[in-house]
C-alpha cells in the first residue's frame, strides 16, 4: 500500500465532500416537490462509485491503474449530463440565483452548478495522471 499521493487524497477527499453534500442537499428537498429526496437518492447512488475509484487509486495506484480510464470518462460523461442540464435550465436556474428564496431545492440547483467547474477540474487532472502513467509504459 502506498499512501503517499497527496493529489489522490485530495480527489478522494473531493469526492466525498462531494457525495455527502448532495446526498444532505437531497435530503432536505421535500418530497411534494418533483425532485423527490427517494428519486435524488436513486440519481446519486452511482456516483458512489466515483469515490470508491478515488479511493482505490489512493491505496495503491499502480494496482488500481486500469480505473483511471473508467473514472475519467464517467466523468466526463457526468459533466456532460450536467452541461446539458445548465443549457436546458438556465432560466429557472438563473431565477434560483437572483431570487434565491432558501429553500432545499434552490440550494441543491445552486450546488450542482458549483460542482461543473469542480468536475472539470477533477477531469483535467485525472487525464493528466492517466496520460503521464500511459506514457510511462
Amino acid at each position: 500500500m502506498k499512501l503517499h499521493r497527496p493529489l489522490s487524497l485530495s480527489i478522494f477527499l473531493y469526492e466525498v465532500v462531494r457525495m455527502v453534500t448532495l446526498l444532505v442537499l437531497s435530503a432536505s428537498v421535500r418530497s411534494a416537490s418533483f425532485v423527490s429526496p427517494a428519486l435524488m437518492a436513486y440519481l446519486l447512488a452511482p456516483q458512489i462509485l466515483y469515490v470508491f475509484m478515488a479511493l482505490f487509486l489512493w491505496i495503491d495506484e499502480p494496482k488500481y491503474h486500469s480505473y483511471l480510464p473508467l473514472y475519467v470518462w464517467g466523468k466526463s460523461i457526468s459533466l456532460w449530463a450536467a452541461l446539458l442540464w445548465v443549457f436546458t435550465s438556465f432560466q429557472s436556474l438563473v431565477k434560483t440565483i437572483v431570487m434565491y428564496t432558501g429553500s432545499a431545492a434552490d440550494s441543491l440547483m445552486i450546488a450542482f452548478t458549483v460542482l461543473i467547474p469542480l468536475e472539470i477540474v477533477t477531469i483535467i487532472t485525472m487525464g493528466i495522471k492517466l496520460k503521464r502513467s500511459a506514457e510511462d509504459n
